[in-house]
């Protein structure tokens, strides 16, 4: 069981590795329409978005079912779940981030956070991979 933990968290990093570089190519999008429309029009930013924030918004789904997926499988085989759990929440918090930046025209401060938590996701679900690993 321990084999397959690793593999669906190996898993559940290359879709957060892939999640996080479609998130730059949505930052490099906003970036262009700020550019275009200025700071204050931010309510518009993403009226008219490119297919990659659709990509980007769907993804998510399936990072998140990866990451429950590993939450079921490590409850099954009695690990440790402090690693899981904090994961999952992190990735609820994230969706919630970008729902609100989507929906409330980006709240100051909510794009640095939202990146920043997908780098500590990608950074809890590396070192829980080494912990798996490590032998005892």
């Amino acid at each position: 069981m321990k084999s397959r933990i690793n593999f669906f968290l190996i898993v559940a990093m290359i879709l957060m590795l892939i999640q996080i570089l479609l998130g730059i190519s949505v930052r490099e999008f906003v970036d262009n329409q700020i550019d275009i429309l200025g700071l204050e029009k931010k309510d518009i930013w993403l009226e008219k978005p490119k297919l990659n924030f659709y990509v980007h918004r769907t993804f998510s789904l399936l990072v998140f079912l990866s990451n429950a997926y590993l939450f079921i499988l490590a409850k099954k085989s009695k690990i440790e779940m402090k690693f899981i759990s904090m994961i999952n929440f992190l990735i609820l918090i994230e969706i919630i981030i970008g729902a609100c930046m989507y929906y409330f025209s980006f709240p100051i401060l909510t794009q640095p956070i939202h990146l920043l938590i997908s780098i500590l996701i990608l950074s809890l679900q590396f070192y829980w991979l080494l912990k798996l690993r490590k032998p005892y």
